[in-house]
């Protein structure tokens, strides 16, 4: 019986070691994309500059593509505070803005848009339901704590 409780505790230090690991690994990938996110947040201003923020914008096809690039920004920068903060409701927010991206730039049919809205809608009710949920553990918590 003690051989299978040092067994059980090596292998839980193994496992919090392991934990670690994974963590740094996971920030180091969120810094890379953090990263990357301002070169490329960089390098649209520039690009918005020398091609003129006036024909930027008015042109459709130029002001989609611009779109898709901040809404691509934009993700990038979600998903990053997803690897970091391992909450539910980061994945609802990566996936609403890639919803988002993909309804409002790639989509043509109504039934794709349909879909697209739909899906936007029943995240924000996942999301809503994980912070009123987090809002009762809190209140919960608040008031054990009181004499």
């Amino acid at each position: 019986m003690n051989e299978k409780n040092k067994n059980k505790t090596v292998l839980k230090k193994i496992g919090q070691k392991f934990s670690v690991i994974i963590m740094g690994i996971e920030v180091f990938l969120a810094a890379l994309i953090i990263i990357a996110v301002v070169i490329g947040a960089i390098a649209l201003i520039f690009t918005t500059i020398q091609e003129g923020v006036v024909v930027q914008l008015l042109d459709y096809d130029n002001f989609q593509k611009l779109l898709s690039y901040l809404l691509i920004l934009i993700i990038g920068l979600e998903l990053s505070i997803m690897l970091i903060k391992h909450q539910p409701s980061n994945i609802v927010d990566v996936m609403i803005y890639a919803i988002a991206r993909k309804m409002l730039i790639y989509s043509t049919d109504m039934i794709e848009i349909l879909t697209a809205v739909i899906s936007i809608g029943i995240l924000f009710i996942i999301k809503v339901s994980l912070k009123r949920a987090k809002l009762d553990d809190v209140s919960a918590e608040s008031t054990k704590k009181r004499p």
